[in-house]
Parts: structure tokens; C-alpha cells; sequence
């Protein structure tokens, strides 16, 4: 209940600052007759509706999918070609500025994980966004499959890494916190509500997982960011 509580209050929270905006850029563009003035609010607003679009339908697809996550038996997934069948689309949608999006299959054979296809392709998916907004104009996103040995047995490994300015390095946890948000100067406002990331945790932790952020690094400096999910390899029965 007090978790509940808390989401409800950080909602109202993160949907009140938009249209605390909205209201003092609508009273204030009713107060002045300078053309140049209204335009600018007439701006504020626009961007702040967008925000406050994008803020509405993340809430709701969380919702959507911890029912989900809740409700839908587990079975067998096809990482690599779930992995593959994302990338694609990406591939074939992108349009010219935009970071190319690649796939590197590392491992042999069908790699199945025991869960729920649809949250683990919105995992994918919001690694992918997430890389291709910290990306330079025609970069480069790397999304990487492995399978490893780790603590807990066969694990199967997907890196999503970029070309953009990485995380700074004591925001490598901060980062999965809801609404957290840390653009760099000039991200096109209102494109991120800062649930992404966080979405991408409730659901890895669900498939008993694990995800972490961590900066690439060449000759000392950071070449950008890399984000691991790791998830166990299915059982021979579920």
C-alpha cells in the first residue's frame, strides 16, 4: 500500500509540473500584446503538451504492463530471434540523421528464456530508444547477444551500447529511478519522461534477471554508454 501510495504521489507530482507551466504560460500570453512574447508561450505550451502526452502514455503502458507481468504465464522466448525481429524494424525504419541500429549475435544455437515476450521486447525496445536519443546524428547502436556463465548458471547477455557522452559516473543507479532524467544541452524537449529505464528494471527483476549501466571507455576517455541485461537460459522444463 505505501508502495502504491509513493507511485501515485510521484505521478501527480511529475504530471503537475507541465501544467504548472501551461497555466503561467497561458496567463501570460493573456497579459501581453507583443507578438514575439505570445509566440514564445504560445512554444511553451506546445512543448509542454507533448511532455505531458508522452508523461500520460508511459504511466499508462507501466500500468499496462505490471498487469501483464502479473497475469501472463511464462514460457518459452526466443530471445535472439525476438532480439533480431526488434533490430530489424529499426533497421528498416530508419531515416536519414538517424542512429543505425545493428545486431551482433555472438551465440549458437536458439537461446530461449523462460518469461513473457511482450514486456522483454519493451525491455529491447527501451534500451534501443534510449541509446539512439544519446546518439550523435548518424551514430552507431550496437546491440550485442552473448551467452555467459555467471553465479546462478546460463545466463544469456544483451549490450546495448552507444556513441553518445555516457552516464556520468555517479549516476550509473540513479539512472533506473522513476522519472529520473538527466538530458544533455539541446535534447529536443519533451521526448522523455524518464520512466524508460525504470520500466526496464521492473521488468528484468520480474524474469529474475539483472541490468546494470556502465560507461565504454577508449584510451581513458568515455565513448559512451553500455547497458547489460542479463537473464537465466530456460530450463528443460518450465
Amino acid at each position: 500500500i505505501q508502495e502504491i501510495e509513493r507511485y501515485a504521489a510521484d505521478d501527480a507530482h511529475e504530471l503537475k509540473n507541465p501544467l504548472t507551466s501551461i497555466r503561467s504560460a497561458i496567463a501570460t500570453s493573456q497579459a501581453v500584446t507583443d507578438p514575439a512574447m505570445k509566440e514564445k508561450m504560445a512554444n511553451v505550451i506546445a512543448r509542454d503538451v507533448i511532455r505531458l502526452d508522452r508523461l500520460i502514455s508511459d504511466i499508462s503502458n507501466l500500468s499496462r504492463l505490471e498487469a501483464e507481468i502479473v497475469r501472463e504465464a511464462l514460457v518459452r522466448v526466443d530471445i535472439g530471434r525476438l532480439t533480431e525481429d526488434i533490430v530489424s524494424i529499426y533497421r528498416d525504419t530508419a531515416r536519414d540523421g538517424d542512429a543505425q541500429v545493428t545486431l551482433v549475435n555472438q551465440t549458437t544455437g536458439i537461446q530461449e528464456v523462460s518469461g513473457r515476450e511482450g514486456p522483454l521486447g519493451q525491455v529491447i525496445r527501451n534500451l534501443v530508444e534510449n541509446a539512439r536519443s544519446f546518439s550523435p546524428p548518424g551514430g552507431q547502436v550496437t546491440v550485442t547477444l552473448l551467452r555467459v556463465t555467471g553465479a546462478r548458471g546460463p545466463m544469456v547477455r544483451i549490450m546495448v551500447e552507444d556513441e553518445g557522452p555516457g552516464v556520468p559516473p555517479d549516476k550509473l543507479e540513479k539512472i533506473f529511478q522513476r522519472f529520473y532524467t538527466d538530458r544533455p544541452a539541446g535534447t529536443k524537449f519533451g521526448n522523455n519522461s524518464g520512466l524508460g529505464l525504470s520500466i526496464v528494471r521492473q521488468i528484468t527483476d520480474t524474469h529474475r534477471g539483472t541490468v546494470w549501466a556502465e560507461n565504454r571507455m577508449t584510451d581513458g576517455r568515455i565513448a559512451g554508454a553500455r547497458f547489460v541485461v542479463e537473464l537465466p537460459v530456460a530450463q528443460l522444463s518450465i
